[in-house]
């Protein structure tokens, strides 16, 4: 973390922007870091910005240290996007990476254990692993406070966050009443910053007090279906280089 205590949100006002679901060359995105943390800087008025690749953390700390070199003018979190064995979560905040295919409860628990915060990425999806109605409320209910989730994402302009959007705000407004956010899910420089979450204060020390006191906000607005497609394309080429990197490694080329 990078926090800038007492800065001023960078589009003016009171309360400042958060993208905390961000995806890179290291796992399924299509933009390599120093190009994400350059976008962030000229394109966005964003406060703070998650690197959250899947099942994968190295990314996000090289991110760190790139952005600890440079003269950026908001704060950056280490994160992970962790696959569960009930669906998707967001550890943020984290040093180490937690391993997937756990059990949920376990996988919360651990993320806890790591000094972070865990929120369910586009909950009830049903287009990719996702937390289900009934994994969410077993998880609300456990009597054990570090297995519970510190928030939701209820605005994912994905496809994905797309579906069962009225159906995700209703369960957490009857049931749940976690801390909710906006996320863009980007794997596309573009994509950056098309959802976020407002919270009062402008760095990630605020962020998360934010995300305690239940003061955040979700915001932004859906992608269209051409911008969804080009996206799956663009991941696919990505992959592809992927692949061609394992085969012939050719040195730091994420």
């Amino acid at each position: 973390m990078n926090a800038v205590n007492g800065r001023r949100p960078r589009g003016g006002g009171d309360r400042a922007k958060a993208d905390m679901h961000l995806h890179t060359l290291y796992s399924d995105g299509t933009a390599d870091l120093r190009a994400l943390l350059d976008h962030v800087e000229r394109h966005t008025d964003l406060d703070l910005i998650a690197i959250t690749d899947h099942e994968r953390i190295d990314g996000a700390l090289r991110a760190r240290e790139i952005h600890a070199a440079g003269s950026y003018s908001y704060d950056l979190v280490v994160g992970e996007e962790v696959t569960t064995r009930r669906g998707h979560l967001l550890a943020l905040f984290v040093e180490e990476r937690i391993p997937a295919l756990r059990p949920l409860a376990e996988t919360v628990e651990r993320i806890h254990a790591a000094g972070g915060i865990a929120i369910a990425a586009h909950p009830l999806a049903p287009l990719t692993p996702s937390l289900g109605r009934r994994s969410l409320l077993s998880l609300q209910a456990d009597p054990r406070d570090e297995r519970h989730l510190d928030g939701i994402e209820l605005m994912n302009p994905s496809a994905a966050g797309r579906s069962r959007q009225i159906a995700r705000r209703r369960l957490n407004e009857d049931l749940l009443h976690l801390a909710a956010v906006g996320n863009s899910d980007a794997h596309v420089l573009e994509g950056i910053g098309t959802a976020w979450t407002s919270f009062p204060g402008a760095s990630a020390t605020e962020y998360r007090a934010a995300l305690e006191a239940g003061a955040t906000r979700p915001d932004g607005a859906f992608w269209s279906n051409l911008h969804n497609v080009a996206v799956y394309r663009r991941q696919l080429v990505a992959k592809a280089r992927h692949l061609r990197h394992t085969l012939r490694p050719s040195g730091e080329w994420r």
